[in-house]
């Protein structure tokens, strides 16, 4: 049995009493796998210092923006989210009387954020979402003593503290480029502990991209078709005259799926997939032609095969000016281990040598003659 340690902020002891602890009660009777332990705090600066004590742990909150019992006009529950997204990883709902007071600025909606008004929600689904997060294993990666912060405590005593002596005596790069290459060292090390098995199509990319400017990996949705830029990372740096190395991006074209079997997409819409177009998807899926590599579905994202042999050559600025101009939708980039193979398996292809075929009638006749 797991806890799920929810924050409850919310001043009225009716409301508590009458709805959020009774469909804890129903909530956990009805539930063996996961059990949730709520703490209820009343007053802001209360329930702020509790989300400041390194002591306390919580799996989520919900919070209600007036905390005053002023009728509406109080909105110091936007307070307690403002500490809670600067500075803490849990899903958080707010539940009030007033959701139109939710500060502009906090107001983002998303899997882990959301704002409903307290006679249209259904308090005891609000409750099976934290849930469904917390199955997912996210917050004890990401909470203060979650496996991340384990993992940086053995990098830094057991890998960090042999080599650091490297940053140190380093007098050629600033503090700010030592960081830099620290946070890279870190990172690394954290994937050599991670299992890479099995894993999950979403680390393909990285939504929306992390860079500000147009980089290996990227995919972009130019004119009709997506394509995957792959035009190598050092052509991209810039000079010391303002220039790159090279004018042009080097793009791959993306196939839809659709397009490269015929009755996918009626498969699609009758829920119906014969055992051949399903083999066929297998041999796609794991690479089987040396010309194709395949990308995986991602929420918007759709699954689609690069084609090795659709190379597209544009100008960087034209695509850049595209970029500015939301002409171009430079929407994901693939993840550095998918990325490698990627370019590993198109440098394989283009490299591949070949050799002019035997006669082989003509070779196996000359084995045996004297």
């Amino acid at each position: 049995m797991q806890e799920i340690k929810i924050l409850i902020v919310e001043d009225d002891g009716g409301i508590y009493e009458n709805v959020y602890k009774r469909n804890i009660e129903l909530f956990n009777k009805e539930n063996k796998e996961f059990q949730i332990g709520e703490t209820w705090i009343q007053k802001k600066n209360e329930a702020i210092s509790a989300l400041k004590n390194p002591e306390n742990i919580f799996d989520g909150a919900i919070v209600d923006l007036d905390l005053m019992g002023t009728g509406g006009t109080d909105a110091s529950g936007n307070e307690i989210i403002k500490e809670i997204k600067e500075n803490l990883r849990f899903p958080t709902f707010v539940i009030t009387g007033t959701p139109h007071h939710l500060s502009d600025e906090l107001n983002v909606p998303n899997a882990i954020f959301n704002v409903y008004e307290r006679d249209n929600v259904d308090v005891f689904e609000t409750l099976n979402k934290f849930k469904l997060i917390k199955s997912t294993g996210i917050l004890n990666l990401l909470n203060r003593n979650g496996k991340i912060e384990e993992l940086i405590q053995n990098i830094f005593w057991k890998h960090i503290s042999t080599s650091l002596d490297n940053w140190v005596l380093d007098g050629k790069r600033n503090p700010e480029e030592k960081e830099d290459s620290l946070l890279r060292y870190t990172i690394l090390h954290m994937m050599e502990y991670l299992d890479e098995h099995n894993v999950h199509p979403s680390e393909f990319y990285i939504t929306r991209p992390i860079k500000t400017v147009l980089s290996t990996g990227d995919l972009v949705t130019y004119g009709d078709s997506r394509y995957v830029v792959l035009t190598p990372a050092c052509d991209f740096v810039f000079r010391p005259n303002g220039d790159r190395n090279v004018r042009n991006a080097f793009l791959l074209k993306i196939i839809e799926l659709t397009d490269h079997f015929s009755n996918l997409a009626e498969s699609i819409e009758t829920g119906e997939v014969s055992n051949s177009l399903k083999e066929k998807l297998k041999k796609v899926i794991t690479n089987n032609k040396p010309y194709y590599h395949f990308i995986p579905k991602h929420n918007t994202i759709k699954a689609g095969i690069i084609d090795f042999q659709a190379k597209l050559s544009i100008p960087i600025a034209e695509i850049e000016e595209g970029i500015e101009n939301k002409e171009i939708d430079r929407f994901a980039t693939i993840t550095l281990p998918f990325l490698k193979d990627l370019i590993e398996r198109y440098s394989s292809y283009y490299a591949r040598q070949g050799s002019p075929d035997f006669d082989v009638e003509e070779v196996i006749k000359s084995i045996f003659q004297q």
